[in-house]
């Protein structure tokens, strides 16, 4: 067989030097380029204007000339490596960080250097197939119910477009609303959403085949990259990599990827990308996550009532697992909104600052998980000073003060076993997965403990005595860099070991981050959501199907007068009035020592019931 190596080579391997005309459209600003009219020249003055501003209206100049004698400074010493050794990495790696030529250098082939294998292996006949029929889009993206947003990029199932355009225009109309609080088609905890990143599966064993769409506009070239995959081009039987032109997509075609997926492929999640102009489309939104399901698994729609349905696409499933428990599953995207000097605007399209003036944090709604931002001060502590005439940042997670999160919001039942796929969907910055609670982690090397699973100990029960030594370490907290996956099997499940149901909060663990909007939380309930029993604004919620009829309706209290219930090894009985006796057995409870004791202390902060007051007597200072 055949084998080749890969390498750079900037001159004679990039596509051919540009025209004048073209350069403008290929060079390191083309995301900014390509986005609506005019946006790259508003970012530009506005750098000129502020620059001026410092008392530096030469600054731009300056670093532009630095900028050019810096890149002829590495062709030169890559040059001069070339004619020693052949090798042309190191320098070439530099050069494309810092913007060099006018266009992505492209890799090369070379049989005379480390050879690897040329041709992918073939799905066999008689596996299982699936197929998805992709389209890359240009689509603007809003981040919150504030309508800030950005002009970016997305994967989407073909079949899905029209939805998404359903979405965006209803989020411009939004924008351009006399409303003051019209939240457009942004619903909290991304339930139901189609502008969301593809999020796709195919199981152990099976093949699954790819129709990639380049519907970007702009003349953009667009391909399709699964990390850790071998995928191939379907007409020729080629690696689909970066030196295979097969595997690209010009403007307005179409090209027909496949990928065995081996029975051994380790379960989890992978990131998928453009390698075309890839930094810039993927900070921009152009990423999406692959998982790699248990053999024989069914993927559901956990959104309904009544019988579950397939699912093709979406950052939370019910994976009918063919190998073991149902279980839930959460893919969580930590990514950054364009590069570090790239700036949102908000709803009459100015841009956001850099620096939250209420939070001082950095890049405020730059922040995101799964194409969605909440900061902390930009919007809703601003309000807050407006209305109460001060800020309360210890408040800033609070459902209560100011509502439900436009973030993700996974949702389950007590006792259900759930897995979380963590993904780096930007290319800027490591972030730091974090949830809280009192007995949330996870082994750091889940695959090592797969003969001791303790992601599903706890569906039938609380767990008092959990497992102390085992092979791996446990953590509750994961570092996560671009392009990474990783695989988070919270131990004993929904609820952890203690069986407690209510809202975990997670985050990325650099302060500034979170406050900035990189945060969510897991969401645990103990009665059924569907229909008109709900304890919030989310849509219905379906059971796991190996766990049907496990969780009860929800009732008002005073349907519990004359009952016994059993309680974590307790028995009490509720009667509607006289003294309780909790030392009996059963234990004798009036309805409303019952209710009182399961609910926070009752108080008038302030001593007043006027909710401004309230607010304004809360202090949390120490």
């Amino acid at each position: 067989m055949a084998a080749v190596a890969l390498f750079c080579v900037p001159q004679a391997a990039s596509a051919e030097s540009p025209t004048p005309q073209s350069a403008q459209t290929m060079g390191p600003q083309t995301a900014m380029v390509y986005q609506t009219p005019g946006w790259a020249e508003r970012l530009k003055g506005q750098t000129v204007v502020e620059n001026a501003i410092e008392g530096r209206p030469e600054r731009a100049a300056l670093v532009e000339r630095q900028h050019q004698r810096l890149m002829e400074q590495m062709q030169k010493e890559m040059s001069h490596q070339t004619r020693g050794s052949g090798g042309l990495f190191n320098r070439t790696a530099m050069m494309h960080q810092y913007g060099a030529g006018g266009q992505d250098y492209l890799l090369a082939s070379d049989p005379e250097v480390e050879p690897v294998a040329q041709r992918a292996g073939r799905c066999p006949a008689t596996v299982p197939v699936k197929h998805y029929d992709m389209s890359a889009i240009n689509v603007e993206i809003t981040l919150n119910q504030w309508l800030d947003y950005y002009p970016g990029y997305m994967y989407v199932l073909t079949e899905n477009i029209e939805k998404v355009r359903e979405e965006e225009a209803k989020n411009k109309k939004a924008r351009e609303s006399e409303e003051e609080y019209d939240s457009g088609a942004v619903v909290q905890g991304i339930q139901g959403q189609w502008i969301q990143p593809l999020v796709i599966r195919g199981n152990q064993g099976d093949c699954v085949k790819f129709t990639l769409r380049n519907a970007l506009e702009f003349g953009e070239e667009v391909s399709f990259h699964i990390n850790g995959s071998t995928t191939l081009v379907t007409a020729t039987g080629q690696p689909a990599t970066t030196t295979n032109p097969d595997a690209v997509a010009e403007e307005g075609k179409t090209i027909e990827l496949e990928w065995y997926i081996h029975p051994d492929t380790q379960e989890g999640g992978r990131q998928f990308h453009s390698y075309s102009n890839d930094r810039e489309l993927t900070v921009m939104g152009l990423f999406g996550t692959f998982v790699v399901e248990p053999r024989g698994s069914e993927y559901l729609d956990p959104l309904g009532s009544g019988d579950p349905t397939p699912m093709k696409s979406g950052w939370q499933a019910m994976i009918k697992n063919g190998t073991g428990p149902d279980f839930r599953e959460f893919v969580i995207i930590y990514h950054e909104v364009g590069d570090e000097a790239f700036r949102p605007v908000n709803k009459h399209g100015d841009f956001l600052p850099q620096r939250d003036p209420v939070t001082d944090v950095y890049r405020p709604a730059a922040r995101a998980l799964n194409y969605r931002s909440e900061p902390f001060g930009l919007n809703n502590m601003h309000i807050q000073h407006e209305y109460f005439g001060f800020d309360d940042e210890s408040m800033g997670y609070s459902s209560y003060t100011f509502g439900e999160a436009p973030t993700t919001i996974p949702r389950s039942y007590l006792g259900d076993p759930a897995k979380y796929r963590l993904v780096h969907g930007g290319s800027e910055v490591f972030h730091s997965h974090h949830p809280h609670g009192g007995a949330i982690r996870w082994a750091r090397s889940p695959r090592a403990i797969d003969q001791m699973p303790l992601w599903h100990k706890a569906k039938n029960g609380p767990v008092k005595y959990p497992v102390i030594r085992m092979k791996s370490d446990r953590v509750d907290v994961e570092v996560i860099g671009p392009s990474e996956a990783l695989d988070l099997e919270t131990e004993c499940g929904s609820g952890l070991c203690q069986w407690l149901a209510g809202d975990f909060l997670f985050h990325c663990h650099v302060a500034h981050h979170y406050v900035a909007g990189m945060w969510g939380y897991w969401r645990v309930y103990n009665t059924l959501q569907v229909g008109e029993n709900h304890n919030d604004v989310m849509p219905d919620l379906r059971e796991l199907p190996d766990r049907k009829g496990r969780i009860k309706l929800p009732v008002t209290s005073d349907k519990l007068i004359g009952t016994t219930l059993d309680w974590f090894g307790k028995t009490f009985k509720i009667v509607e009035k006289g003294k309780s006796n909790w030392k009996s057995n059963p234990a004798v409870v009036t309805l409303f020592d019952w209710v009182e004791m399961q609910l926070p202390t009752r108080g008038k902060p302030g001593h007043t019931a006027d909710e401004k007051g309230q607010i304004l007597a809360y202090d949390a200072t120490v």
